[in-house]
């Protein structure tokens, strides 16, 4: 059986670059702005405080709406447009409030029947994505443990194979034949070869930032280890 290409990142001497640019970083050098050591990782102390400052991992949801807002957005349904008008017309035409009444009210009912309907939607939704809850394995106080992809902080250090939904944004030091799914990303289909060395050209496109994991996407092939530098919202 053929061995596996390892490529692992060593120090460098490249010029500093501000912190977002973290493809152009050296291993070293990410390490050194994150403060971790790669080899250990965070220690529990140091994930605590961290967690403080940055908070969860997870992408803010859209800002939910409130009863009254929700129920006034089933009247751009084109036939509730339709019955309020019907509903107009007849009381102009003919005042019969019996008839301008009844279409109303079926107004009324297709608004709750659609929230009720949405309400279930919502409700399917969050139990599956707590359902699909994501797993990463990191490594802290120099020991591989598995965590909440939601616990991760900058300077975690993750451990990823194929199979595995890339947890955040990093900058990979270790990889073992590995390619990674960025489509969503990237609009490529075919999966990125993955290596450890730093680039020095400016305002790559993310699609050629060789060097780096991105958050939600998919390791297809191989294996690899990075360091965290971005979580949640900073993704």
């Amino acid at each position: 059986m053929a061995e596996a290409n390892v490529t692992v990142a060593q120090p460098g001497s490249q010029k500093e670059e501000p912190s977002e640019a973290w493809y152009r970083l050296t291993t070293e050098q990410t390490a050194d702005k994150l403060g971790v050591d790669y080899r250990k990782g965070l220690s529990a102390a140091e994930v605590q405080s961290r967690q403080q400052k940055y908070g969860q991992n997870v992408l803010a949801g859209k800002k939910k709406e409130s009863a009254f807002q929700a129920f006034l957005r089933q009247y751009q349904d084109f036939m509730q447009i339709i019955l309020v008008g019907a509903a107009i017309i007849n009381q102009l035409v003919t005042r019969e409030w019996g008839t301008t009444l009844v279409l109303l009210g079926l107004t009324v009912f297709n608004a709750v029947m659609g929230l009720n309907q949405e309400s279930k939607a919502e409700a399917s939704l969050a139990a599956l994505q707590k359902m699909m809850k994501n797993i990463a394995r990191v490594r802290r106080d120099g020991q591989a443990i598995e965590v909440d992809a939601s616990e991760l902080v900058p300077g975690d250090i993750v451990l990823m194979e194929a199979g595995n939904r890339v947890p955040a944004d990093g900058r990979l030091f270790v990889t073992a034949t590995l390619e990674i799914e960025e489509a969503a990303l990237t609009g490529e289909s075919v999966a990125s070869s993955k290596d450890t060395e730093a680039i020095t050209r400016p305002d790559v496109p993310l699609g050629d930032r060789h060097c780096m994991g991105f958050m939600n996407t998919s390791v297809t092939r191989g294996r690899g280890e990075m360091i965290v530098t971005n979580t949640g919202m900073t993704t």
